[in-house]
């Protein structure tokens, strides 16, 4: 236990303390003839991370926004913090607006728009996952000391929150991508997590607003690295407001704590 949680600490400190915004802006076009890309990730955001990201996502037609905008103090200084960024880089001059939320970035583009609007906003990909989504939780009870330390009081006011749909989505194409595997943090406190009741991957009922939706096998780290995988149904999403023929749009049917082996999936 004790190593499994020194691990934890040493991973997270050393990915998290370097982690930089990414801004790339194609300076030779009109921002009012261009789309903005912004990704808003969540608890696992890094360095490395971003540079996967930012490598996969460069250059697909995008001007390309990846923020740190977790502010420690709270749920509502990061509504804030992210509000100010929004703002300082104009995004609502653009000629659309295009979002790929990790959990918490979701929660907190919603109570954006919740108070300041749509904008310019058009397409919002939320990543969705019934098992990491109980992690903040987990973790406030299980390692509140070391959680308090990481992520201060944002983690825990972020455990304690309903993801709520958009009010309003007119407008807006909404796709969820559905991970079907836990991460080896929620394998750790499975007993944990299932304390909290069922799993639901119900898509509809993960998101109202959805236009369309896909299950992947990925689990929540390897949803911020793995585009060779989701990357190109992303793409297709953010450019036709629907996942491609191939997504698959039925819950894999295995039990998302067994860890994956190799063979499990005919890729």
């Amino acid at each position: 236990m004790n190593k499994l949680i020194y691990t934890l600490i040493f991973c997270l400190l050393f990915n998290s303390i370097y982690a930089q915004e990414v801004i790339i802006i194609d300076t030779s076009k009109n921002v009012s003839d261009q789309q903005a890309l912004v990704i808003l990730n969540g608890f696992g955001d890094s360095k490395k991370n971003r540079k996967i990201q930012q490598e996969f996502f460069q250059g697909k037609g995008y001007d390309l926004f990846i923020p740190e905008y977790v502010d420690k103090r709270s749920i509502d200084f990061t509504v804030s913090t992210f509000s100010s960024f929004y703002d300082k880089n104009n995004l609502d001059e653009y000629k659309e607006v295009k979002f790929l939320c990790y959990i918490i970035g979701g929660h907190v583009l919603n109570q954006y728009i919740e108070r300041n609007g749509k904008g310019k906003i058009t397409t919002i990909i939320y990543d969705r996952s019934p098992t990491q989504e109980r992690a903040p939780r987990v973790a406030t009870e299980k390692l509140p000391f070391i959680s308090r330390i990481l992520y201060g009081k944002a983690l825990s006011d972020f455990s304690k929150q309903k993801l709520i749909p958009l009010s309003d989505p007119n407008g807006l194409a909404v796709g969820v991508i559905i991970e079907n595997k836990a991460t080896k943090f929620m394998r750790f406190f499975k007993k944990t997590s299932d304390r909290y009741g069922d799993y639901n991957y119900n898509a509809i009922e993960i998101e109202r607003n959805l236009d369309d939706f896909m299950h992947t096998y990925l689990d929540h780290d390897l949803m911020y690295k793995r585009f060779d995988v989701i990357g190109q149904e992303i793409i297709h999403f953010l450019g036709k407001g629907i996942f491609s023929d191939n997504a698959k749009r039925e819950k894999y049917n295995w039990d998302p704590f067994k860890k994956l082996k190799k063979n499990d999936i005919n890729l």
